[in-house]
């Protein structure tokens, strides 16, 4: 089997053209030795026909079967003429003729000159048309195949005479049997040559089909295989194509869908430092509190930097979209736990001034050792993706959150560092936009951190959960140190 599979394997590699070549040859070289076997067995299936069949089916004639026992008796009773002159003697030996019927010929020789003395020939079965054709047709292509010959010394009643026997009965038999071998020979031949051209013209109606389902939008059907020959290869690169171009296509819909929610997304995150923005420069407009001018005109300044990064890097947020192929472009720091908490009470503060009643609660081991203290305490994270993910928790808060219900914001520090936000949900809010692409910008942000954040919604409350993956600084110099 192995040897089989093995030559399957090469005929499959080899080329069409070759293919065809080399199975005209081998087909042709069959179908020769097929007609030469079936021409040898003529006479053996002359035979058999003349023997089994019954008169009423044998479509040849056929001779007597008392032909040769009659010949020799009737031979005795005439004399040899002594020569084709012998005109008496050739009248009178006439009536022994008549045994030979309308395709036999029978010819008398002398026995010891082998001069011809005197016969018969089938002249009205041989000029007879269409006969006539026929016999001269059949001694054109196969010659003395088409008769059969004998020659026998025969006791006449003067002394012996070699007889010479034609039998013209087989004429109607080998010639339909040489053309039905030569049909059943070249039928083979194209049998074989059209069997492998019809599975090769399937191949190319598979290929065919494939390409227009290709043309009608289907790329997700693979292309059949077809070898390794022309065709096979042909198959094997439409179906590279057919892939190629299911990619390239399913690529091209995940950017586009990608560059909406860059925009959206961007859209999103720019209407967070706009909206602090106008709240500070409302409160320093209408001069409410002159001894935190300066600290809320800082606080303006760092928006409008914030702005200013987002607008000048606003292509690094398909960071968010793309993490796999994009982490390396990100600007990876340590940021300090001091980071977050300052960022953290600037966000509420700004709550404060929009009207909110805020609740910052700070859970950590006690900073007076030298393992714990703001300064020694990391993240591993993008400073600026931070405060995006910050801005869009914040400005949640600020679109739903019910100003009658104080603001819950929690900060745990231990292995990590949790920030716990809960707030009780604005019961109208039929004009607020609510696409949540904040939240969900946010959520992907935190995933390129090891982070994660867990929102809750509740009927009245609504509570979101930030975790960051917090290291000692130690840690930092010491990648064999572990987390706390």
């Amino acid at each position: 089997m192995t040897k089989l599979r093995k030559l399957r394997e090469f005929v499959s590699h080899i080329k069409i053209r070759t293919k065809l070549f080399l199975l005209i040859l081998i087909t042709g070289a069959l179908c020769l030795t097929t007609f030469r076997f079936l021409w040898q067995k003529k006479w053996d299936v002359y035979y058999f026909l003349a023997e089994t069949l019954p008169s009423s089916l044998q479509f040849f004639p056929y001779p007597a079967d008392d032909f040769w026992m009659r010949l020799s008796e009737e031979a005795e009773k005439y004399d040899i003429p002594d020569s084709e002159d012998d005109e008496e003697k050739v009248k009178a030996i006439e009536p022994f003729f008549s045994l030979a019927d309308e395709y036999t010929g029978i010819y008398i020789y002398g026995l010891m000159d082998g001069l011809y003395r005197a016969g018969h020939s089938p002249n009205e079965m041989l000029l007879s048309e269409p006969f006539n054709t026929f016999f001269q047709m059949t001694y054109q292509w196969i010659d003395d195949e088409v008769n059969q010959f004998y020659e026998r010394p025969i006791k006449f009643k003067n002394g012996y005479a070699s007889v010479f026997i034609y039998f013209y009965h087989s004429s109607f038999f080998i010639v339909p049997y040489a053309v039905l071998c030569l049909i059943l020979c070249t039928l083979l031949f194209l049998f074989v040559i059209l069997y492998f051209v019809g599975r090769k013209l399937k191949t190319v109606v598979r290929l065919e089909k494939s390409i227009l389902q290709m043309s009608s939008g289907d790329l997700t059907t693979p292309v059949p295989a077809a070898g390794f020959d022309e065709l096979g290869i042909l198959a094997f690169e439409l179906n590279n194509l057919r892939t190629a171009l299911h990619e390239n296509i399913l690529k091209e819909q995940k950017l586009h869908k990608s560059n909406q929610e860059l925009i959206t997304a961007l859209s999103h995150d720019l209407r967070t430092p706009l909206t602090i923005l106008k709240g500070y420069l409302e409160i320093v407009r209408l001069n409410r509190t002159p001894d935190m001018q300066a600290e809320y005109i800082d606080r303006c300044l760092r928006k409008t930097e914030d702005i200013q990064e987002m607008t000048n890097q606003m292509f690094e947020y398909s960071l968010v979209y793309d993490a796999e192929d994009n982490r390396n472009d990100l600007q990876i720091l340590e940021i300090p736990l001091a980071f977050f908490l300052d960022s953290l009470k600037e966000h509420t503060d700004f709550l404060r001034l929009a009207g909110f009643e805020t609740n910052l609660q700070i859970c950590h081991p006690p900073f007076g050792s030298s393992d714990f203290s703001e300064d020694s305490l990391r993240i591993t994270a993008d400073p600026a993706m931070v405060k995006r993910v910050l801005n869009n928790l914040f400005s949640n808060i600020i679109k739903y959150a019910d100003k009658k219900e104080p603001v819950l914001v929690s900060v745990f520090v231990g292995s990590k560092l949790t920030i716990l936000q809960k707030n009780r949900i604005r019961s109208s809010q039929n004009d607020i936009e609510s696409t949540q692409i904040g939240l969900q910008s946010a959520r992907k942000i935190m995933e390129q951190f090891n982070g994660t954040l867990t929102i809750h919604y509740g009927e009245e409350f609504f509570s979101a959960e930030l975790k960051f993956p917090l290291h000692r600084e130690s840690d930092v110099l010491d990648p064999s140190s572990t987390v706390l």
